[in-house]
This record gives C-alpha cells, structure tokens and sequence, in this order.
C-alpha cells in the first residue's frame, strides 16, 4: 500500500476510537413509579453477583459522565446509551434506588468497550 492511499484510509476512518453507541433497556411497571426519583447505572461485583458499584442520579438528570451516558425515559421505560464503559467491560445494571439504599434492579446485561474488542481481534 502506497503512502497516500494509507494517509486518505486514516483520515476516512478516523484515529481508531469508536463512536458505537451501546444501550439498556429499563422497563418499570406503574407500582415502580414513586421510585423513579432516583435512579442506577451500575457494575456488578465481579465476586459477588448481589451488588454492584455506580451512580445514583435524580430522574431530571439525562446526561452524565460529560455526555458519555445518555438516558431517555418514556414514562414506561428509561434507556441507558453509553459510549464507553469507565468501569471496563462487565455486566451492567439499570434500577431505582429506594430512601433505604436498596437497588431494585430493571435490568441488566453484559458490555464491553468497543475499542478492547477490536483490540483483542487484531
């Protein structure tokens, strides 16, 4: 591959971070709604699979971590949309918290930062 062709392939594709989106879905039913005051993006414990580590944050927040995190909610439902986990990769949970620190979790899945993937293929 000559030169130019190499430099025109880096700048088309950029410097190799990814802008790839990945995102949690977090229904809640109509009893969960008085909870919504605070909610929870969180890692789970590698060696205890009952707890986690993360943010709490107020319903009204829709943006977090500088604009890293972003969380949309629909009355029904709020979805978490996270561009890079600083936490690495893992399995991540979205909830409410109660007034007693107790996590009630909606969901969760596992999730893993596109640039370590793309790392571990080459």
């Amino acid at each position: 591959m000559n030169l130019i062709t190499a430099f025109l392939l880096m700048i088309l594709t950029g410097h190799g971070t990814s802008d790839y989106v990945q995102k949690l879905f977090c229904p809640y039913e109509n009893k969960n709604i008085t909870l919504k005051k605070f909610r929870v993006w969180c890692k789970r414990d590698a060696t205890n699979e009952n707890c986690c580590s993360g943010i709490s944050f107020l319903e009204s927040v829709n943006v977090l971590e500088q604009g890293n995190i972003a969380v949309e909610d629909d009355g029904k439902s709020f979805t978490v949309s996270v561009k890079t986990f600083t936490q690495g990769d893992g399995v991540y949970w979205c909830g409410f918290m109660t007034e007693g620190n107790i996590i009630i979790k909606l969901a969760e899945d596992y999730f893993t930062n596109m640039r370590n993937r793309d790392t571990k293929k080459a």
